[in-house]
């Protein structure tokens, strides 16, 4: 199971790395929290998590991210965002119970 999930992950990471970032949240902060950031971070922590087991602080930042970012979804109107972050949301979940299966 472990293996399926890191293949898949490993695919929607290649898929997500395609697509651009949407143009007009360089500058919104739903919520207070900075886009740029927020994706930038995820995407670190998504990207060492195919590399192996995150740290604790890590894993402490993918959770906190993961969270917010559910958060947000719900108020962001534009269609391509939208999709856009919710991919990222879908693969940072993904990514955070492939790190989780490593640990069991």
């Amino acid at each position: 199971m472990a293996e399926a999930n890191l293949d898949q992950l490993a695919r929607l990471w290649d898929e997500f790395r395609s697509m651009p970032f949407p143009r007009d949240f360089y500058q919104r902060e739903p919520e207070g929290k900075c886009m740029v950031m927020m994706d930038s971070t995820l995407a670190g922590c998504i990207s060492s998590v195919l590399d192996g087991p995150l740290d604790d602080r890590r894993r402490d930042i993918l959770r906190g991210r993961i969270t917010a970012l559910g958060a947000i979804l719900p108020t962001i109107a534009d269609e391509y965002a939208t999709t856009y972050f919710t991919h990222l949301h879908g693969t940072a979940v993904l990514a955070a119970e492939v790190d989780r299966s490593r640990s069991e």
